[in-house]
C-alpha cells in the first residue's frame, strides 16, 4: 500500500468513525501523559492535600529508611482539628492540629510517640509551642511535637525509636494553643512539609492504653523465656507485633490474652507446636475447623480485630479490658468466662511493668 492509499484509508476511517473521536483522543492523552508519569515520576516529589480524607491518589509518599511507615504520634487519637498550610492572620500552619472530637476530657494528656527513630534535639519550653520535643531523623527529616505536658519522658540527648513514647498533649491551653491538642510539624531541611505525606490517621482508634506500641521484641522474649513459652521466639513476636501494628493494637494485650487463653503456651505443653499457630482461640479453638488452618500471624491479626471490635461503644467509665468481655457490649464478648478480663488485666499489668519500662 502506498503512502496515499494509506492516508486515503485514514481519512476515510476517521470521517466514518467520528463519534468515536472523544473517546480516541482521551485514550491518546491517557497513555502520552498519566502513563509515562505513573511509570517514572519519583514518590518523594508528590505533595498531598492535608485535609485527613486521603483517596489513595494522595496517601503518605515517604517510607522510614526501614522501608515501614512511619508511625502516627497519637494512635488513640484519628482526628484532625487544624491542617496544614492553613492561614492564620499573617502567618501559615506550619502542621497538623490532632484532638479528639470528644473534646478536651479525652485529648489531655493522652500519650505521644516518635514517628520516627532519631535524636532528640531539644525537650522543654518553646515560644509559642509553650512545651515541645524535636526530634532529628537524620538526613535533614525533623518532627517536632508542640503543646505538650512539662513532664516528658525523653530529654535533649535521648536516642529513641519509632514508637516510642515521649510525651503526653498538654492539659487546657499550653502556649498559644486556644486548647488541649498535639501540634505536630514535620520538617525537611528546615522547611515545614506536610505531616501527612510521612503519616496518616489509624484506620481504627483504640482507647488510650490498647493501642499500637512498638513491642520490645528482644525483652519480651526473655520475659517469655522464663516462662518456658513457645512463643519466645524472635520471629514469632515480630510476626504478633506486625499483626497488632497493622489494627492498631498494643501487642502486649495479644501476649496476656494468650496468657489467660493458654498460659503462654509452654514449650512441653501437649500440641505446643499446634497450639502456638492459634493462642488466642479465634474461630472458637486452635484444635479444629478455620481455628487449626492458621498461622500465627493471621490468628493474632483476627483477634486484634476483634478486640477492635469490642472496644467501641465504651462507657467513659467503664475499664476497656473489662468490656471487652462486658455482657453489656452491644459487639459482644471475647470468652464466655466472665472473670476472662481479670487475668488479661494481670498479666497485662505485669508485661507492661516488666518489659516495657520506660517506653
Amino acid at each position: 500500500m502506498n503512502t496515499i492509499l494509506k492516508w486515503k484509508w485514514i481519512i476515510t476511517f476517521v470521517v466514518s468513525n467520528a463519534s468515536l473521536l472523544p473517546i480516541i483522543l482521551i485514550l491518546f492523552l491517557f497513555f502520552l501523559i498519566l502513563v509515562p508519569f505513573m511509570l517514572f515520576a519519583l514518590p518523594d516529589t508528590f505533595q498531598n492535600d492535608s485535609s485527613g480524607k486521603l483517596p489513595w491518589w494522595e496517601a503518605p509518599t515517604h517510607i522510614d529508611v526501614d522501608g515501614t511507615a512511619y508511625a502516627w504520634p497519637v494512635p488513640q487519637i484519628r482526628n484532625m482539628t487544624s491542617s496544614f498550610g492553613e492561614q492564620r492572620g499573617a502567618e501559615i500552619h506550619k502542621g497538623i492540629d490532632i484532638a479528639h472530637q470528644q473534646g478536651a476530657a479525652f485529648t489531655e494528656l493522652q500519650p505521644i510517640y516518635a514517628m520516627a527513630a532519631g535524636k532528640v534535639t531539644a525537650a522543654g519550653p518553646a515560644s509559642g509551642y509553650g512545651q515541645w520535643i524535636v526530634i532529628d531523623h537524620g538526613q535533614g527529616l525533623t518532627s517536632i511535637y508542640g503543646h505538650l505536658e512539662s513532664v516528658m519522658d525523653v530529654r535533649a540527648g535521648d536516642q529513641v525509636t519509632k514508637g516510642q513514647r515521649i510525651a503526653r498533649i498538654g492539659r487546657g491551653k499550653v502556649g498559644t494553643s486556644t486548647g488541649p491538642h498535639l501540634h505536630l510539624q514535620v520538617e525537611q531541611n528546615g522547611v515545614p512539609v506536610s505531616p501527612l505525606s510521612y503519616v496518616q490517621p489509624p484506620t481504627n482508634a483504640m482507647p488510650a492504653g490498647l493501642n499500637y506500641v512498638a513491642m520490645n521484641v528482644p525483652a519480651m522474649k526473655d520475659w517469655l523465656d522464663k516462662r518456658k513459652s513457645a512463643l519466645a521466639e524472635a520471629s514469632v513476636l515480630a510476626s504478633i507485633d506486625r499483626a497488632a501494628q497493622s489494627q492498631n493494637v498494643d501487642p502486649y494485650l495479644l501476649i496476656a490474652i494468650t496468657g489467660q487463653e493458654q498460659s503462654f503456651v509452654p514449650r512441653t505443653g501437649a500440641f505446643a507446636d499446634k497450639i502456638i499457630r492459634n493462642p488466642w482461640n479465634v474461630f472458637g479453638c486452635w484444635c479444629q475447623g478455620k481455628g487449626a488452618e492458621l498461622t500465627t500471624e493471621e490468628a493474632a491479626k483476627i483477634a486484634a480485630k476483634t478486640i477492635v471490635k469490642l472496644s467501641q461503644n465504651r462507657p467513659a467509665s467503664t475499664d476497656p479490658i473489662s468490656w471487652l468481655n462486658d455482657p453489656a457490649n452491644p459487639n459482644g464478648i471475647y470468652a464466655e468466662h466472665r472473670g476472662w478480663w481479670l487475668g488479661v488485666s494481670r498479666f497485662y499489668k505485669a508485661i507492661h511493668d516488666e518489659v516495657n519500662k520506660g517506653s
